[in-house]
């Protein structure tokens, strides 16, 4: 897998990617969150920075989804100004860049528990905007593709690779709730590289998704897949009671 996010050289901007409308919804979304970053002493050069970066990215997700959904038909300038999903994976890509100002220390000060809420704000914006939730910290390769995307959940310590391909209510969640987990210990999903995850998917707890693994509709992952594997439901079966009052209930078989 590679690095958390890292950038690596430069994207080409062409095939009508609208770097400049990037640049500018990279800004709207700093801007929107300017007390907290004015209160945490933000630099203006921090600001061209986390610009910079998470343009770059933006970019690179943008021309994956115009490639790979055939709804988008090739045209990264439509995906850009229609797709809600895409949106959310943006407003990430932000967040995240914003994290990446904090001081690194055990013991958080202010500042970055200012620029933390800041990179929350934004996040948490988006979850109400595109019905996807990505928690700011999450490690998310180059050329990301969140397609339809609405429940999807990606959490806190989750780590994915590059060129994943994501449908709707996806779950990259822990197997507890609330602090029963210790603190500091990891509670998501790492999932490799070109992992294709279907929808209506929840991988939960510290397990890992080798590469290129493909989890078909419906799956409930619990333990690690090795790569290459392709993880699906086998049967859905409808159990018919023949009481006064007749119910169904479904049943995954192995």
């Amino acid at each position: 897998m590679s690095a958390c996010c890292s950038i690596g050289g430069k994207t080409m901007f062409d095939r009508g990617i609208p770097r400049p409308e990037i640049e500018v919804g990279v800004r709207t979304s700093l801007a929107s969150v300017e007390d907290l970053l004015r209160r945490a002493t933000v630099r203006s050069r921090d600001n061209d920075s986390v610009v910079a970066s998470a343009t770059e990215l933006i970019a690179e997700d943008l021309l994956a989804l115009s490639g790979r959904d055939p709804a988008a038909h090739g045209d990264p300038w439509y995906c850009y100004h229609s797709s809600s999903s895409f949106a959310a994976v943006a407003a990430h890509r932000v967040a995240h860049a914003l994290l990446g100002l904090r001081s690194g220390v055990e013991e958080p000060g202010r500042r970055d528990r200012l620029i933390a809420c800041a990179a929350r704000r934004i996040s948490e914006d988006a979850k109400v905007r595109t019905g996807v939730e990505i928690h700011p910290a999450a490690c998310i390769g180059r050329r990301i593709v969140v397609d339809h995307g609405w429940g999807t959940v990606i959490g806190e310590h989750t780590r994915i690779g590059d060129d994943c391909y994501f449908l709707q209510n996806v779950v990259l969640g822990s197997r507890n709730i609330g602090r029963q987990c210790a603190q500091g210990k990891r509670r998501h999903p790492t999932v490799g590289d070109r992992v294709v995850i279907a929808g209506d998917v929840y991988v939960f707890g510290a397990v890992t998704i080798g590469d290129d693994c493909f989890l078909e509709a419906g799956a409930r992952i619990t333990e690690d897949v090795p790569g290459g594997t392709r993880v699906r439901v086998v049967a859905k079966l409808q159990l018919t009671e023949h009481t006064s009052t007749p119910r169904s209930v479904a049943v995954l078989s192995p």
